[in-house]
């Protein structure tokens, strides 16, 4: 084991000499030999996805199926259009279906396409008939149905509780709302509370507004088996209902339960706007080194700000020793960085360090980050090519590439986002038309020059009618209109209510838009620390956005 450790580190030496000496993407046309030697991930994927729109053989897309990391729809889709297999063009026609076409059709393409969502949209009696005709074979699934076919809420509680939740859970807010808004029965709340899917169940209760009965009748009872998001989800049900002291007895048992520093910081953040017992304030910054929404107010209400900051990786050498545009590039430095297993701290420091460069430097902290050792790196790469730009529109490119992808020029995500901004293939395509720019592929999204200014071109369009940063990460992440019709349209969200603009930032219904937004928020508020903007604090910011009439014009 002892020699073995200096031949990895001989290994990763070799390989960076051949990384530096490979050649970058860039062919319109992507050969069948261009897969052979790329490893599964992400970007292979995305490549995949890609070479399946070319005309190519279906023995080239067969032999591609093994090679997906991630088999997601739209990539399913493609691959029933190109390979000579019947079971993948069965699959797509039965998912593709809309619900009134599955009368009469056989039960393993019910099974693939008629979701329970679906299932609400048909007929009772055309329903039954379903469940009955796929019931010998699928007793599961036809008793799911069965049960969807009812709407009748006593009916449901006397079912078996993980079919209860099973359609509580994947009906809709519509079904919910018209068949499923009704008192839980105490002895079945005892019997949900002991069940993983209830933790989903009491998100999707406690989100809905108009679930109003259903939320008075989860007030109080034991949760002690639920995760830290669910109690903290009654604790803001609770108060809502006006029963600060329930409230803050799940927001104790949410902080205890917690496994992240974000998740605990969040329930201690709420004891505190609950308690306004200033003591959770000191807690927040002593005890936590996470930077968040929460510490971050904590911090500005105490008069003080994090140090465990790092702004800047040294020493550097003057070129990038590989690739940054290249995503598979990225991959195999990784992979093989990783694969050394360091034993100490400084010799794991010493072979990341020499990668370091100007435009390395996001690469040596991803190798480099711990969340054991609690120092966070914001950085400032490539920004010679904002420095034109006025420092709140920088701080705002720095804070959305930070949450984006940590500054790695050649990112792809699990939806193909691509580069360091993230940008969707069709918005790229769709501001590079805009923008007159000819030749445009989509591999110029790895490049940080382009990266940025496509994202200032987006950031201009967003600004129009958006004027608070956490607006506008709210529109980047899940578009402007759904930030138009969800946010700005919908009176019950960013009013001037009691806990506002907590509560609204907490109770957003869309999972990833919500989280992203207070990240991106936290993300500014240190980076206009760090350049110097005396204007930008994050108790401002919060204030602000009580006042939607001033905060955006859609």
């Amino acid at each position: 084991m002892h020699n073995l450790f200096p031949s990895r580190q001989r290994l990763f030496r070799t390989l960076l000499v051949s990384l530096l000496l490979a050649g970058t993407l860039g062919a319109d046309n992507i050969p069948f030999s261009f897969f052979h030697d790329k490893p599964r991930s992400l970007a292979k994927d995305f490549y995949i996805y890609r070479f399946l729109d070319q005309n190519i053989s279906a023995k080239e897309a067969q032999s591609l199926v093994g090679e997906v990391k991630n088999m997601n729809w739209k990539l399913f889709n493609r691959f029933a259009d190109k390979v000579d297999d019947f079971s993948f063009s069965r699959i797509k026609y039965c998912r593709q279906l809309p619900p009134e076409r599955f009368a009469g059709k056989d039960s393993s393409c019910i099974m693939v396409g008629l979701t329970p969502y679906k299932a609400t949209k048909l007929p009772v009696k055309i329903l039954e008939e379903i469940a009955g005709n796929i019931a010998f074979r699928y007793p599961k699934r036809a008793a799911l149905y069965k049960a969807i076919a009812t709407r009748d809420f006593n009916f449901l509680t006397k079912l078996d509780p993980r079919l209860f939740l099973q359609v509580f859970n994947q009906t809709g807010n519509r079904y919910r709302e018209a068949y499923l808004n009704h008192p839980l029965p105490p002895k079945l709340l005892l019997k949900l509370a002991t069940l993983k899917a209830f933790n989903t169940a009491v998100d999707k209760i406690v989100r809905n507004p108009k679930l109003d009965q259903l939320q008075r009748s989860i007030l109080k009872f034991d949760s002690s088996r639920l995760g830290a998001e669910a109690n903290f989800l009654l604790g803001l049900n609770a108060l809502q209902l006006q029963h600060k002291e329930v409230a803050v007895w799940y927001f104790k048992l949410s902080a205890k339960k917690a496994w992240s520093n974000y998740a605990r910081d969040k329930a201690l953040f709420w004891q505190y706007l609950t308690t306004q017992d200033n003591a959770i304030l000191h807690e927040l910054t002593q005890k936590s080194k996470d930077i968040n929404l929460y510490t971050l107010f904590a911090w500005e209400k105490l008069g003080k700000f994090p140090k465990n900051i790092i702004v800047s990786i040294d020493p550097k050498q003057e070129k990038a020793p590989f690739d940054i545009t290249d995503p598979f590039v990225w991959i195999k430095i990784k992979k093989a960085f990783h694969e050394q297993h360091f034993k100490e701290k400084k010799a794991k420091e010493k072979a990341a360090l020499k990668l370091n460069s100007a435009d390395t430097e996001p690469h040596v902290a991803r190798l480099l980050y711990s969340y054991k050792e609690n120092l966070h790196y914001y950085l400032f790469p490539y920004r010679r090519y904002i420095q034109s730009l006025e420092p709140h529109r920088q701080a705002m490119l720095l804070s959305l590439a930070r949450q984006e992808s940590r500054f790695i020029p050649s990112a792809i995500s699990w939806s193909y986002a691509l580069g360091m901004m993230q940008f969707m293939p069709f918005l790229a395509k769709a501001i590079a038309k805009d923008s007159n720019m000819t030749n445009f592929k989509y591999e110029k999204m790895f490049d940080p020059r382009t990266a940025y200014r496509f994202a200032d071109i987006h950031l201009d369009f967003l600004q129009k009618h958006l004027f608070h940063p956490l607006l506008i990460a709210y529109a980047y992440n899940a578009g402007a209109g759904y930030t138009r019709r969800n946010i700005i349209q919908n009176d019950l969200l960013f009013t001037q209510k009691a806990y506002e603009p907590f509560l609204s930032m907490e109770l957003l219904s869309n999972a990833q838009a919500r989280r992203y937004g207070k990240k991106v928020l936290a993300n500014y508020v240190v980076y206009a620390r760090l350049m110097g903007l005396k204007d930008v604090t994050m108790l401002t910011l919060l204030q602000q956005l009580t006042k939607k009439h001033r905060i955006s014009d859609f």
